[in-house]
């Protein structure tokens, strides 16, 4: 073998070789990302998929809901769905599995530790008496559901923020390499179709109390470093009185005023998945 016929057969090798070590690493960093990560839901009938039907157990739970939908896409692994109906940001005994409740469960199960890596939560309405605030504004006058909404921003508000803190803070202590993804609320009214479900000035006053409240889950949120995500847009012209509305609201239903199962497909699902950049995630 002449010279040069032995460096074009040792550069071939060295090629050959080369290729087959980026081959290997592209395999095994290929196996890694195929692994998506943990993820644990958390939260109120906004986090279990109340509204979209198809309920299992006695909380609402939904596979049409936000975690059923990211456990379905296969970029995430739902290793524990605590979200519960009628849920709060600090325990109520005699009423739903709060949050604190459901941190603790699953804690316990194993399932929000170090290796957690995502975790998701919708909490607030409730604290912040948001059934019973509709009901004043769906069957009062219009100054009657204004003042209901300011007395609640005052006095509930503050509160909710310091049940907040604590909550966030225990997560953030059971799972500290975990993205938190924090959930606001859409508006469930869209006043600009002149529908008469109830007064105009009654569901402009009920999104604002909406707005005023997702202010606040969002400073907390972001006092954490947390990520907040906003879903008022994504519902803009989907609230009741649209042509298309996302949000249930049917005689004698139960989980009236709620997303229905496209409100949480073409709403929550694209915000959130955005907002945690998936892809991103499993690398």
């Amino acid at each position: 073998m002449t010279q040069h016929a032995f460096r074009a057969a040792r550069l071939a090798a060295v090629v050959i070789a080369t290729s087959m070590m980026l081959g290997g690493a592209s395999g095994l960093g290929a196996d890694r990302r195929a692994a998506p990560p943990r993820y644990v839901a958390l939260g109120d009938s906004y986090a279990s998929g109340f509204g979209a039907g198809s309920y299992t157990g006695d909380c609402g739970r939904s596979p049409l809901g936000l975690p059923g939908i990211l456990d379905a896409e296969g970029q995430l692994d739902l290793v524990a769905d605590a979200t519960c109906a009628g849920a709060r940001a600090t325990s109520d005994p005699g009423g739903a599995v709060d949050l604190p409740e459901q941190v603790d469960q699953v804690i316990a199960s194993g399932g929000l530790d170090t290796d957690t890596g995502v975790v998701s939560v919708s909490v607030g309405g409730n604290d912040a008496g948001f059934g019973e605030v509709a009901v004043v504004c769906a069957t009062r006058p219009a100054p009657a559901c204004s003042q209901t909404i300011a007395s609640r921003s005052a006095t509930a508000l503050p509160a909710l923020g310091a049940h907040l803190d604590a909550l966030y803070g225990t997560i953030r202590t059971a799972a500290p390499d975990a993205v938190v993804v924090v959930t606001g609320y859409p508006h469930l009214f869209s006043p600009r179709f002149g529908n008469d479900l109830i007064p105009l000035a009654s569901q402009q006053a009920f999104n604002a109390g909406t707005d005023s409240l997702n202010a606040l889950i969002r400073s907390r949120t972001e006092a954490h470093g947390f990520i907040f995500v906003d879903v008022v847009a994504p519902f803009e012209d989907h609230g009741l009185g649209s042509p298309d509305p996302w949000i249930t609201l049917r005689m004698e239903a139960s989980d009236n005023l709620h997303p229905t199962a496209e409100g949480y497909r073409y709403g929550y699902y694209p915000a959130v998945r955005n907002a945690l950049d998936l892809p991103q995630l499993r690398r």
